[in-house]
């Protein structure tokens, strides 16, 4: 290879010389035939033409020589630079081919990553990757370096022990030439190797900042047809800080989470969640893989918000105590509320999940029926209940929850459970219903089985009794008035129960 470089220079030196003895004879001439003296500056243009002219032939004749490298040795050197480089095992097949625009790279189609700990399993299949090599020693292929590398129509399927080992490699040090994904996919999969969601990726790279000594990972892409951005960087400082940003405009979302690493493997970070009016602000320490929570000035719409518990995320174990002022709980279940659109997903009906969490709400407005309420939100081997939930109104008494079952199936969200009235004053129950003083009878405690459709406000009652006694048929009948009504309608509400205890005899 040296010998042909030197052949290709002397070459060039030769047909300069000649061309320039060649033009120096033409001027001579010309001036002997004029006797005036010419201007030298053509032949220097001329000159200066051919050598540029030979200069980027000999450039594009370099750039060519990885034509010339053993397909089988490209194939296994870039598989080896790829994983010193990135840390990343690449199975490459053999329809390579080199490429000089827009700059030097090999184009290989259908190749693969493969995990770390079992070699035969993919993580990614990748239809096209460019990986882009550096010009600077094409003449010695062994010293042959790479740029950065570009990824598009990949296909990554990732499962849990997939994520907790990406996970784990956030830790070192990305590579300082950088990774770029375009138009690709991210699918989620369960233990049974199940696509439970996919991220489109519109694109993302992935890359060391040396100067400032950031891990970046910056991705924009859309998840249930949402679009959102991700920005990921971690710094190798004296905290270790890492902050993670994601941003779906089209809801209005913002949540930004940051943390640093201490010693003895514990960390201590803050999360705030936006979105709409809302803003959720938690701070939190991290210790022996059990995390500790509590909120700081965080509110909902125009109320205020505040909680604290703990979690454990293997298994998963959430406790969780909310207090949220005068919020309405009767949107906690409206139908576009977080809460069932996180049931209707049916992640919550698992076996390995289990859930203790209390909401609790103190209104101080004197049109709410209820003046202290508090929820119980239960996950139990896969079921969910809302045992131990007591609603209060100070004057009248207390309405508590159950042997409650909540339950998803066919597009339905139904709750059944066990309704215990304890009447404290009934006259002022009578009182606040307007119920004529001949049907006032004394009423301690009513007990009321049900169905509740939560998406179509539908009601079906099961069995009641009044004071440990069975109602009869017509009382049921009644009762089955509700089934007509929306539960927040209390004028329509306050008629049926009226016309009930009218025909109740006592």
């Amino acid at each position: 290879m040296k010998q042909l470089v030197k052949n290709f220079n002397n070459l060039i030196k030769k047909t300069i010389f000649k061309v320039q003895n060649k033009t120096n004879n033409k001027l001579l001439l010309f001036r002997a035939k004029n006797k005036k003296n010419t201007n030298l500056s053509i032949s220097k243009f001329n000159k200066y033409l051919i050598t540029l002219i030979f200069i980027l032939f000999f450039y594009l004749f370099y750039l060519l020589i990885p034509i010339l490298y053993g397909k089988n040795w490209v194939q296994q050197n870039l598989e080896n630079e790829l994983l010193k480089d990135f840390k990343i095992y690449f199975s490459l097949s053999s329809d390579i081919s080199y490429r000089i625009l827009p700059s030097p790279h090999y184009l290989v189609k259908d190749s693969k990553i493969l995990k770390k700990e079992d070699k035969t399993e993919s993580l990614a299949k990748i239809k096209t990757l460019k990986i882009f090599v550096s010009q600077k020693n094409f003449f010695n292929k062994s010293k042959m370096s790479l740029k950065h590398i570009k990824i598009s129509n990949a296909d990554f399927r990732l499962a849990v022990n997939d994520l907790r080992s990406l996970k784990k490699n956030t830790n070192n040090r990305f590579s300082n030439k950088k990774i770029k994904i375009n138009q690709s996919n991210i699918f989620f999969k369960n233990d049974l190797e199940e696509i439970i969601s996919t991220i489109k990726i519109t694109e993302a790279f992935l890359v060391q900042n040396e100067e400032n000594l950031l891990n970046l990972f910056n991705l924009k892409g859309e998840v249930f047809n949402i679009p959102f951005n991700l920005n990921y960087n971690k710094k190798f400082d004296s905290l270790d800080s890492e902050e993670v940003n994601i941003v779906a405009k089209k809801l209005k979302l913002d949540i930004f989470n940051k943390h640093n690493f201490e010693q003895n493997n514990v960390r201590n970070g803050q999360n705030i969640i936006s979105f709409l009016n809302s803003k959720i602000n938690t701070n939190y320490k991290i210790e022996n893989d059990i995390m500790i929570f509590n909120s700081t000035s965080s509110q909902i719409k125009n109320s205020k918000i505040s909680y604290d518990g703990d979690l454990s995320i293997n298994p998963f174990d959430l406790n969780l105590n909310i207090n949220l002022d005068n919020f309405d709980l009767g949107k906690l279940f409206d139908n576009s509320s977080i809460l069932n659109e996180l049931i209707k997903t049916e992640l919550l009906f698992n076996d390995n999940i289990s859930m203790s969490t209390s909401i609790t709400t103190n209104s101080n407005k004197k049109n709410k029926f209820f003046q202290y309420a508090k929820i119980n939100f239960n996950i139990i081997d896969g079921k969910l209940n809302i045992n131990n939930t007591i609603l209060i109104n100070k004057k009248i008494g207390t309405l508590e929850l159950e042997n409650s079952d909540l339950s998803y199936k066919d597009d339905k969200l139904i709750l059944n459970t066990d309704i215990i009235v304890n009447i404290k004053d009934y006259g002022k129950l009578f009182s606040l219903l307007q119920t004529n003083k001949r049907f006032r009878k004394p009423v301690t405690n009513i007990l009321i089985n049900l169905d509740y459709n939560f998406l179509s406000k539908e009601i079906n009652f099961n069995n009641i009794k009044v004071d440990n006694q069975q109602i009869n048929d017509e009382l049921l009948r009644i009762v089955e008035g509700f089934n007509d009504n929306e539960l927040n309608n209390w004028n329509k509400n306050k008629r049926v129960l009226n016309i009930f205890f009218e025909a109740y005899e006592g």
